[in-house]
């Protein structure tokens, strides 16, 4: 999608990342090296539906699958072309637009049925890592994983977990941040 589809105060967030906004969003991908790890990577959308309760909010499915045909780079770290392929598990996305057309918020990675697909369980960028050999227990509450995402955000390298807190728009008021285990209101 187009970046002028986005707000300005636009806001991700999935189980183990976010608040995080669209540059921040954007940047990490970059350093990460998604796209050159996995060229032919594809996203499968499906099963549109507009919440009854908020009509500025669609839900959907995601199925991911691509191939690790190329080397990816982690906080220094290589890891080499596996030449696996990947298929995530069908996962839960929404996206919120605001009264402009504007997306402002969007909710990623919520797995269906982790039996599914071949990265145990693991949803959208961390399958795609999984797949790459990066085998991160990552989940809520996982304080080691809380740990590291703390390091990193810290040290500023490997991209970022969430965003730096003056960066977060103020709609946004939950305090977790990353992998904590609940929302913080």
């Amino acid at each position: 999608m187009s970046e002028d589809w986005y707000a300005e105060d636009y806001v991700l967030r999935g189980p183990v990342v976010g608040p995080i906004t669209r540059a921040d969003l954007a940047s990490t991908q970059s350093e990460l090296g998604i796209r050159g790890a996995f060229p032919n990577i594809e996203l499968h959308a499906f099963g549109h539906s507009i919440d009854p309760e908020n009509p500025y909010r669609c839900f959907y499915f995601s199925r991911w699958r691509g191939t690790n045909s190329g080397d990816l780079e982690v906080a220094g770290q290589v890891f080499p072309a596996t030449g696996d392929e990947m298929e995530t598990p069908v996962s839960v996305f929404s996206v919120v637009w605001n009264p402009s057309g504007k997306v402002v918020y969007e909710q990623v990675g919520a797995v269906v049925d982790r039996l599914e697909g071949n990265t145990q369980g693991k949803a959208a960028v961390f399958g795609l890592l999984h797949t790459a050999g990066l085998k991160l227990s990552g989940s809520p509450g996982n304080k080691v994983f809380q740990i590291m995402q703390r390091m990193g955000h810290l040290a500023g390298t490997g991209g970022r977990s969430w965003s730096k807190e003056e960066n977060i728009p103020k709609w946004w008021i939950s305090k977790s941040r990353g992998a904590d285990g609940t929302e913080q209101i």
